[in-house]
């Protein structure tokens, strides 16, 4: 694409050295710059883009956007945010794929891996070719695609899309995090589903304060549409009172899903084991009853959201049930361990509300017969640790406290935190996540429950800035294999 055609769609201040050229690919990471790319300067936390310029040059870039002028020789297109623009300029370079397919974007502090997986697995039991983008993965169709963000940045993120839309793809399901909201990095993509699960503490050492938080995620909702000819669905949860600031901010049509509360999709009912999930579902004047391969009432909530955006797609709600029927969970929630007579589960929990609903999916076992390993990042939102540990003594009899990514945080720093909360002295601090592992491995029982909480499907630890690979199934099927030898 010839760039001066290109740069049209965004506000620029001053346009320096201008020359007829062709732009062959798009990026705000110097690292993926080759000749022919334009180079868009972020600056972020920890690394200012503009720092970069010469490197992009001297790589191939042809032009550079950024916010303050740079020392290079080729065109640069100065820009009051490059934020905004590496999004208008993204939409643009792959020709606004989100409005070639149905785009469905789900937000929320818990339950957005789950439901993006839900929605995900429904469509295609349905035959529908999916993508998906979030924590998990990034997958077209049954394809995984590396991605480095939860929300990737505006160009990978349209570039992801372009390349669903030309293997085909149908509907794609998009994890949408406060990060990627507050940073622009959906900007002109163009949802025509938005769902909303819960809104708890996390992430306030990025936000400041709750009320920011909401703020972020409301973004979504505001950002759905105000064009009625086209019609847009905010699907949100009736029984969290941060849905009535939703659908004040959003122009959409609103459907609402809980349990408690009055709402247009409700669930009642609900039966809990540790297999399964029964309850009925009510929508308008109908009712059908569902069994769910997932255990929890905090998975019903997720089902019903994932039910309230398929019937705003045009989907019926005995279709819906039977489809749920069909699938399991995602991996790394709730996910029992393939170890034979043994209990062990890994999850994702790793926020005061996390841990909670976690913890309550444990339907009629004892707290005694619950050994539950917690872990927080290190570097991240401190205020949260002493109410984790909280909740961890208050429904688990032993507690394992760890680290997840301690990145340059100290161990002891980490799991201090989290024992100021500890209700009772059931608990032991193993900073280093391997051993801690290892350690709550060993009191795994056939007549009790071991559940490692805080890294899910993930299989790596950060410690500094790199990736150390930890695969924690791996360790407890070995300590679980040595216990088995020495009886």
């Amino acid at each position: 694409m010839n760039l001066a055609e290109l740069i049209q769609v965004i506000q620029t201040q001053k346009i320096e050295r201008m020359v007829e050229v062709d732009v062959t690919s798009i990026t705000t990471d110097s690292r993926d710059v080759k000749p022919g790319t334009l180079f868009v300067a972020i600056k972020g936390y920890t690394v200012d883009g503009h720092d970069y310029a010469k490197q992009a040059e001297a790589q191939g870039a042809v032009a550079i956007v950024a916010e303050q002028p740079v020392d290079v020789s080729i065109p640069v297109i100065l820009v009051r945010s490059t934020s905004r623009a590496i999004a208008e300029l993204a939409g643009k370079f792959y020709d606004y794929p989100s409005e070639k397919m149905r785009m469905i974007g789900i937000t929320g502090t818990n339950g957005k891996t789950t439901t993006t997986t839900i929605v995900r697995d429904i469509l295609a039991h349905l035959g529908r070719k999916t993508g998906i983008i979030g924590t998990v993965e990034v997958k077209i169709g049954d394809r995984v695609v590396p991605s480095r963000n939860t929300t990737p940045q505006s160009s990978e993120l349209q570039a992801f899309l372009h390349q669903m839309h030309e293997e085909d793809v149908q509907d794609v399901i998009m994890e949408v995090s406060s990060h990627g909201l507050e940073l622009g990095r959906v900007t002109g993509v163009d949802y025509d589903v938005a769902g909303f699960t819960n809104l708890t503490h996390d992430h306030l050492d990025f936000h400041k304060t709750f009320e920011n938080y909401a703020r972020a995620k409301g973004l979504l909702f505001a950002q759905l549409g105000q064009r009625l000819t086209t019609e847009k669905v905010a699907v949100l949860n009736a029984d969290d009172p941060t849905s009535e600031l939703y659908e004040m901010m959003t122009g959409a049509r609103v459907m609402t899903y809980g349990i408690d509360n009055m709402a247009d999709l409700r669930a009642t009912n609900i039966n809990q084991s540790l297999q399964q999930t029964t309850f009925t579902m009510l929508y308008k004047e109908e009712q059908v009853d569902v069994t769910a391969n997932f255990i929890g009432r905090f998975n019903v909530y997720n089902l019903l959201l994932a039910t309230g955006i398929l019937l705003s797609c045009g989907y019926d709600l005995a279709t819906i049930a039977g489809a749920i029927s069909a699938i399991r969970p995602a991996k790394g929630r709730m996910q029992r361990l393939p170890i034979d007579g043994y209990n062990v589960y890994v999850d994702y929990a790793h926020t005061p509300d996390g841990i909670e609903q976690c913890l309550k999916a444990l339907v009629d076992v004892p707290k005694e017969k619950i050994v539950f390993l917690i872990g927080t990042g290190g570097n991240r939102d401190v205020t949260k640790r002493p109410k984790m540990g909280e909740l961890a003594s208050t429904y688990a009899g032993t507690v394992v406290i760890t680290t997840d990514d301690p990145r340059y945080e100290a161990y002891d720093s980490i799991t201090s935190g989290i024992a100021k909360g500890m209700t009772h002295d059931q608990f032991v601090e193993i900073g280093d996540r391997e051993e801690a592992v290892r350690y709550a491995a060993r009191l795994a029982r056939p007549d009790n429950i071991v559940i490692l909480a805080g890294k899910g499907h993930e299989k790596y630890q950060i410690i500094e800035d790199e990736k150390i690979p930890l695969d924690e199934e791996v360790i407890v099927k070995e300590m679980i294999r040595q216990m088995e030898e020495q009886k």
